[in-house]
């Protein structure tokens, strides 16, 4: 299993997992590495490295499914601490995960 994130212009990190599920406390890790050092590239952050600052809802929009590691209680606090706003992901509808057609 990989973790991959991209937005419309630029490749992020592709992690590979370790064989098997993904538990929040590991997913918490993924997103720390791979999605928080996008974040860091694309928004340039120089005044404040460690705090995510977004201007407003279109500047960024995380994408995840609803994995049970992506909608753990630790996960989505983690992410509203950090202010990364999180698509709303319909139930039962893989279609729209746009990493499988990348």
């Amino acid at each position: 299993m990989v973790w991959a994130c991209f937005t419309g212009d630029r490749l992020g990190p592709l992690i590979v997992c370790d064989d098997g599920g993904i538990r929040a406390d590991e997913y918490d890790d993924i997103i720390y590495d791979g999605l928080f050092s996008l974040v860091d590239d694309i928004l340039q952050l120089r005044e404040q490295p460690e705090t995510i600052q977004i201007e407003d809802d279109i500047t960024f929009l995380f994408m995840q499914d609803n994995a049970p590691c992506h909608k753990s209680t630790c996960i989505l606090e983690f992410l509203a601490e950090n202010c990364i706003p999180i698509m709303d992901w319909p139930s039962q509808l893989p279609d729209l995960n746009p990493i499988e057609n990348l």
